[in-house]
């Protein structure tokens, strides 16, 4: 019998938390990618999702896991237990925000968890509309999580409902 991977372990239980929020009224998935890179054999899963609302201009967060072949091989051919994935979070914000309200967004992070990430707040202007900006906070973790973080994964995915919240009411303030 195929023994699943510990990428695979960990995608369940993310898939998991989301879609029992999905199933309880909290939270929309709005989109799913489960992608094999096939010349390199790496993996990608991520999972969007946003709080159910009225307002059509919500802030929605993906969470994407990855993982390279070299960790795949050591875990099957080695017998390796110490493998993981990547995690990154990336909320796309219905407009662009200042810098300090991003900034004070990150102390959660900060506060709750003791990971070193990259945060970097994207701002993309389309060339042919003027008007049509795209705005992201994208938050990548350095070091690779192992099924021994689960209960770490579902604390993070907690810290992204606040996040949500918070820049949901941040975008309602200046409306």
């Amino acid at each position: 019998m195929f023994d699943p991977t510990a990428f695979d372990n960990m995608k369940v239980i993310l898939e998991g938390l989301i879609y029992d929020k999905d199933l309880d009224g909290e939270y929309e998935i709005i989109d799913r990618n489960d992608y094999v890179n096939l010349s390199k054999m790496d993996r990608l899963f991520s999972i969007q999702f946003k709080k159910l609302s009225k307002l059509s201009y919500t802030t929605s967060c993906k969470i994407t896991m990855s993982t390279t072949a070299s960790d795949l091989f050591k875990e099957l051919i080695n017998g390796n237990t110490d493998v993981g994935c990547f995690i990154e979070f990336e909320f796309f914000l219905p407009k662009t925000m200042e810098i300090e309200i991003i900034q004070r967004s990150l102390l959660l992070f900060q506060n709750k968890t003791n990971e070193q990430y990259t945060p970097f707040y994207n701002i993309k202007q389309s060339i042919l509309d003027k008007n049509k900006i795209e705005s992201s906070v994208n938050i990548k973790f350095k070091a690779k999580m192992t099924e021994d973080d689960f209960d770490k994964i579902e604390e993070l995915v907690h810290i992204a409902e606040i996040m949500l919240q918070w820049y949901d009411e941040q975008t309602l303030k200046e409306i």
